[in-house]
């Protein structure tokens, strides 16, 4: 879409959010069956749980993504 010159803001934005999210669902996932033990330094599921925590802020929060997406389905609460 980029290529070829169209707007890719709002496609962006969604896919940050999503993958932003299910990055966060799977450690999730797996620090429960893990227990305690998924949150010792020395496991990768401690460290993916940790990790993932910081595309949702490094980024842009989720509910900036989320204003970008509504304002361009149009539907953005407006100041009137």
């Amino acid at each position: 879409m980029y290529v070829a010159g169209q707007g890719v803001t709002g496609v962006a934005s969604m896919a940050k959010l999503k993958a932003g999210r299910l990055a966060r669902q799977v450690p999730d996932a797996c620090l429960q069956f893990w227990g305690g033990m998924g949150y010792m330094w020395e496991n990768r599921v401690g460290r993916a749980y940790r990790d993932a925590r910081l595309s949702s802020i490094g980024g842009g929060a989720d509910e900036i993504m989320l204003g970008i997406i509504s304002k361009y389905m149009g539907i953005a609460p407006r100041k009137e």
